[in-house]
């Protein structure tokens, strides 16, 4: 399990007393997008950079988009992915055992993404679309 740079030190400590045998805690690990590739199903939030790499290693993936303090960024691109069949999404006001479950076995009953599912190269897209409009 990989908590996040960014988990209070207790959560992050909390979370290694609760994790089970066999559970490994950590905050990040600079193979991820290795272990995306080759995992079974991934579950994390929903910011950009994971959602990215998520997509671009073509792992089913089930997201549930932090939505506190009246942030939105997360759950709309959530919700534009899960429209495309991309990935699965709980909302965070909903997600409980059974929801989680349940959105868990339908991400697993689907096909594993394609990165040609989507264009993951928007930065030269942009570029090239940025020229077009200058000339």
């Amino acid at each position: 399990m990989l908590a996040g740079v960014n988990a209070a030190a207790a959560d992050f400590a909390a979370l290694g007393r609760m994790a089970g045998d066999g559970v490994v805690v950590e905050r990040s690990r600079d193979d991820f997008t290795q272990r995306l590739a080759n995992c079974v199903l991934s579950v994390s939030q929903a910011g950009y950079n994971t959602v990215m790499e998520t997509l671009g290693m073509g792992a089913r993936a089930v997201v549930v988009p932090f939505a506190g303090s009246g942030e939105s960024e997360q759950a709309l691109r959530a919700r534009l992915l899960a429209a495309r069949g991309l990935l699965t999404v709980v909302e965070e006001g909903e997600l409980d055992e059974a929801r989680l479950g349940a959105a868990i076995e339908r991400a697993l009953g689907q096909p594993r993404p394609s990165a040609a599912d989507i264009d993951l190269d928007g930065a030269r897209a942009s570029a090239r679309l940025l020229r077009r409009w200058l000339q």
